[in-house]
């Protein structure tokens, strides 16, 4: 299973044939978001996406933010703080849910490359 980022999900839910493509791509066992992108997709919504919102929360796993993941978000904040770098909050947690379920992470986000971890994959969608 892939873990996708909220900006990918947007992207599909917009239609983009690219983001299709994507999770096409990567979706080999299923495809998961976390809690938190399932939150900012909700925050975000607008009433038109509803239905397709809702669509895709029958289809995805969702993985919650667990102990395992908070361990993983503060070691993780921790090393690039001392690299002079980190990533919103945010971030960090979605992130960290993706690794605690051992599943790949894919993004449109440059900024989760300064993570330099073999399971985030970083795509480009136009």
């Amino acid at each position: 299973m892939s873990v996708f980022d909220t900006n990918i999900i947007i992207d599909f839910l917009r239609g983009k044939q690219e983001a299709k493509n994507i999770i096409e791509k990567y979706k080999d066992k299923g495809v998961s978001i976390t809690s938190i992108t399932g939150y900012e997709l909700i925050k975000g919504l607008k009433p038109k996406e509803k239905p397709v919102l809702d669509a895709l929360f029958n289809e995805v796993v969702v993985h919650p933010f667990n102990f395992k993941a908070m361990m993983i978000a503060g070691e993780t904040y921790k090393k690039l703080k001392s690299k002079g770098s980190t990533l919103s909050d945010a971030d960090l947690i979605i992130f960290s849910i993706a690794a605690a379920n051992q599943e790949l992470f894919i993004t449109q986000d440059k900024a989760f490359e300064r993570l330099e971890n073999e399971n985030v994959i970083v795509v480009s969608i136009q």
